[in-house]
């Protein structure tokens, strides 16, 4: 897991933007694993995902700059 996360740092260090996408499949792969052996329903996991972009998105269309820190605070944003 710790090699898989530290593949997609070092591609984004380096800006190889097809290396990311491949490390960051591989990755995932990974944690839908360890979801499966933890019994956590990865349908769950993902709409929580999508719930957190729509937020930021929602937030973003009435001009508020969704970042942890400044105007707007929330656990939810990406």
């Amino acid at each position: 897991m710790g090699v898989a996360g530290a593949a997609c740092v070092l591609d984004v260090m380096i800006n190889d933007r097809s290396a990311l996408v491949r490390d960051s499949a591989a990755f995932i792969v990974l944690l839908e694993r360890i979801w499966k052996a933890r019994d956590v329903d990865a349908g769950l996991v993902w709409a929580e995902i999508d719930e957190r972009i729509r937020l930021a998105d929602e937030l973003r269309a009435s001009g508020i700059r969704p970042y942890k820190g400044g105007r707007f605070r929330s656990t939810k944003l990406p």
